[in-house]
């Protein structure tokens, strides 16, 4: 990671950087910073908003949010307020009839509810429930050029805190597809649905094709040796196609019906209504599609490596922030996009301007 904060498109070896050989505890010293904010009684607050952006834009946005907060020794908490000018985007730009309750949560809380009780729905993070990290004794203040993006990975660290009823499920999911224990795992991240047609004609983003993916897994797997492949992906076909072309592989996904994911409809990009449109139009579709967004992240997580569009996909993105946050060292990766991953693009890093 000699070119920190520009990152390598392919960082293929878990080589013994500088980076790495500090990297817990460069973590080590924003959690401890964190649990002393977050744990203070005092004045010093701010109050994070929520967005109608999909589950994963929440918890970067949360996250950039809290990151800001800790440089400015400001205690974080959710309640009920949104973003700036976004109530307003969303009624006059998607037409959507009223901001709250948030999104995410609707279909699933009966009558009206706060963005906090939204946000509890699925996480522990910013409640009385949220168990303090643990205070790290062995702890090393990252350089000055370093310090913004251990205080994000640390944030991210604290906000991706799944409730109990979530991890009890997630069990059950790990139970049933015979998670691997004490295994090198590849994390791939194939998204398709709703960004484009099933020929890959139409997308309104870079496409690549399942054999361009596949080139990469095997790159992949003669560096690092990985005894399973997770496959993130909303796309039965795809995962059909791998085992046909690599029978030998053992995969690993959700066993969810991926038929029920929102598709591309029409003939162009125009014709491509906005995943949280879609949503707030069929509110009945918002349980499976979060709870697939948060299992397929908690799996990344737990994986030792990862190929994914990670510059242009804040999905992806945010898969390859929580697995490096939870291996605490920089995993063998792969950018399937040609943009760098530029930490110094504050959009790549705190996520906190859209519009």
């Amino acid at each position: 990671m000699e070119k920190y904060p520009l990152f390598q498109k392919e960082y293929l070896l878990k080589n013994k950087t500088e980076l790495n050989n500090n990297f817990k505890n460069y973590i080590n010293y924003f959690i401890n910073k964190i649990n002393k904010i977050q744990n203070e009684n005092n004045n010093l607050k701010e109050e994070i908003p929520l967005t109608f952006y999909p589950i994963a834009k929440n918890i970067r946005i949360v996250s950039s949010f809290m990151a800001l907060n800790i440089i400015n020794n400001k205690k974080s908490f959710i309640d009920n307020k949104a973003r700036d000018d976004e109530e307003e985007y969303w009624i006059k730009n998607k037409n959507m009839k009223n901001w709250y309750p948030w999104l995410w949560a609707r279909n699933r809380i009966k009558n009206n509810f706060t963005c906090k009780e939204g946000w509890n729905f699925y996480f522990d993070s910013f409640n009385d429930k949220k168990i303090n990290l643990k205070k790290e004794k062995y702890c090393l203040e990252p350089p000055e050029n370093l310090k913004l993006f251990f205080n994000y990975l640390s944030c991210i660290k604290y906000t991706f805190d799944l409730n109990k009823i979530y991890m009890d499920k997630i069990e059950k999911i790990a139970e049933e597809i015979k998670w691997p224990l004490n295994s090198k795992i590849l994390a791939v991240q194939i998204r398709r649905g709703e960004t484009c047609n099933k020929e890959g004609t139409i997308s309104d983003r870079p496409y690549f094709t399942l054999e361009q993916y596949i080139d990469k897994i095997d790159i992949m797997m003669e560096k690092n040796s990985y005894n399973y492949i997770y496959i993130s992906t909303d796309s039965n076909e795809e995962i059909d196609k791998i085992k046909n072309i690599r029978p030998k592989w053992k995969l690993l996904y959700l066993p969810i019906k991926r038929e029920d994911f929102f598709r591309l409809k029409g003939d162009s990009v125009s014709s491509l209504i906005d995943l949280e449109v879609n949503c707030s139009n069929n509110p009945d579709k918002i349980p499976f599609i979060v709870d697939t967004a948060l299992y397929d992240l908690y799996f990344i997580s737990k994986c030792q490596g990862y190929i994914s569009t990670m510059s242009i996909s804040h999905f992806s993105l945010l898969g390859w922030y929580l697995q490096i946050a939870e291996q605490e060292k920089i995993t063998p990766y792969i950018n399937m996009n040609t943009e760098p991953l530029d930490m110094t693009n504050k959009n790549l890093l705190l996520f906190i301007n859209l519009y």
